[in-house]
């Protein structure tokens, strides 16, 4: 297409002397350089294989929360404590108060987060384990290099949200995300994990701030999602 513009633009220009020859091909280079920027800058895995294995992959994980009969909230863990990626910590115990991970776990799947005998979890890999990879660098701890990572991610990359605004009031985050485009259904998933959506804010935030930190509340609308992040631990 490039090559087809340049080749018709000077023949329209010097030997058939027409101005909208010369404007079609000119208008044909800058289309072919365009489509020739997307092929590159387009991503490896299509859009729709990425959720078809998104979505394998959440199921895989329902059906061992179900059979395992697990309730409890997981808390989401930088990559400083969870070997080196960000991952949710899911507790093996009934216990309603979230545990505490001082120290580096070990990537694999069962492990032990504290010195009592039935401190046992799965660390798992969410849906934002997979997001932070998309950010060009770690963002900081404030809420507006928060805010500013999560709008560079969700809005432009993913194009999952149209605008996320970050406050920290009270100890805890809150996240809301306008026009919010990934789906939330209530299923024992996303009552541990929360949403997709709510699982890639909790990693971003866990990673920026280097704290273990638990999804205390979600609440979803049409057109906005409220999610508000607490500190595992000692406040912010």
């Amino acid at each position: 297409m490039t090559l087809g513009g340049v080749g018709l633009a000077p023949v329209s220009y010097f030997l058939l002397r027409s101005v909208p020859l010369v404007a079609l091909g000119v208008s044909i280079v800058i289309l072919g350089a365009v489509c020739l920027a997307l092929g590159r800058a387009y991503p490896k895995i299509p859009p729709g294989m990425s959720l078809i294995l998104m979505e394998a992959g959440l199921e895989n994980i329902a059906a061992m929360l179900e059979e395992l009969g697990l309730h409890s909230r997981a808390v989401y863990l930088p990559s400083s404590l969870a070997g080196g990626k960000p991952q949710a910590l899911m507790p093996l115990g009934s216990s309603d108060t979230p545990p505490k991970v001082s120290s580096a776990l070990p990537r694999r799947l069962i492990v032990k987060y504290g010195t009592a005998d039935d401190d046992m979890g799965l660390l798992i890999a969410t849906p934002g384990s997979a997001a932070i990879g998309m950010l060009d660098s770690k963002p900081g701890p404030t809420p507006g290099e928060i805010e500013a990572a999560l709008a560079s991610l969700l809005v432009g990359k993913i194009d999952a949200a149209g605008s996320v605004s970050v406050f920290k009031s009270d100890g805890k985050i809150t996240v809301q995300v306008s026009d919010p485009r990934l789906e939330y259904r209530n299923t024992r998933l996303h009552q541990c994990l929360g949403s997709p959506l709510a699982s890639i804010v909790a990693s971003i935030a866990s990673e920026a701030l280097n704290r273990p930190l638990i999804i205390a509340s979600e609440h979803n609308g049409r057109h906005k999602s409220v999610i508000e992040l607490e500190v595992v631990g000692e406040g912010l």
